[in-house]
């Protein structure tokens, strides 16, 4: 583990400046540049990426089971991070939710930004679906984009973007998604690095 990384959670709204632990130090395989856009593989290293799919698909099973279709809640997970999102019917309601999720084993931290309101509709979910796709879309033809390494969540407009990245891949980031038109507002929670644990992380130097 490299002691230097340093890692921040930024809102593009004004949110809270945070810091967190970044699990794997290595890549699964290093790219080169295809169409354009830079290729490069996750940088999570495999342990990592399975214990955040594990966080997903248990998190969802327990939300499942204790509150069936009474909450709509998107659970997303990058580097044992996790963000909740969509709509539960009161504030006492997305605070349990979010005590729940922050109490399983290997989450290291929960952004909880579920809206207490009514659930939203297969239009309101499809059009959100639309604009991720939308943004991964352009993401792939831009370089400097780690595409691979990033995570993408829509909700009512808003989206959240998740990652391993350097201050200046996220900067673009977030430009490249406020452009697209739909989007309402950009949220960023990444983990930053600096340049030279990119090149470290995406197999360029040894």
């Amino acid at each position: 583990m490299n002691k230097n990384l340093r890692r921040t959670t930024l809102s593009v709204i004004g949110g809270a400046t945070l810091a967190a632990a970044l699990s794997g130090c290595f890549p699964l395989v290093a790219g080169g540049m295809a169409g354009g856009a830079l290729v490069i593989a996750d940088r999570r290293n495999s342990g990592t990426q399975a214990i955040d799919r594990g966080i997903q698909l248990e998190a969802e099973s327990m939300l499942i089971k204790a509150y069936g279709d009474n909450v709509h809640v998107n659970v997303s997970v990058f580097n044992r991070r996790v963000l909740l999102t969509g709509e539960v019917r009161t504030d006492a309601l997305k605070n349990e939710v979010g005590q729940k999720v922050k109490a399983m084993k290997n989450v290291t931290e929960v952004f909880n930004e579920l809206v207490p309101a009514p659930l939203s509709g297969f239009s309101a979910r499809a059009n959100d679906s639309y604009l991720t796709t939308r943004i991964k879309a352009v993401f792939m033809t831009k370089e400097n984009i780690p595409s691979n390494s990033m995570k993408i969540v829509t909700e009512a407009g808003k989206v959240y973007l998740m990652g391993i990245v350097t201050d200046a891949e996220a900067s673009q980031a977030v430009e490249i998604a406020r452009q697209v038109p739909g989007v309402k507002q950009v949220t960023k929670i990444f983990d930053v690095i600096s340049e030279a644990d990119k090149k470290r992380l995406d197999g360029q130097t040894k």
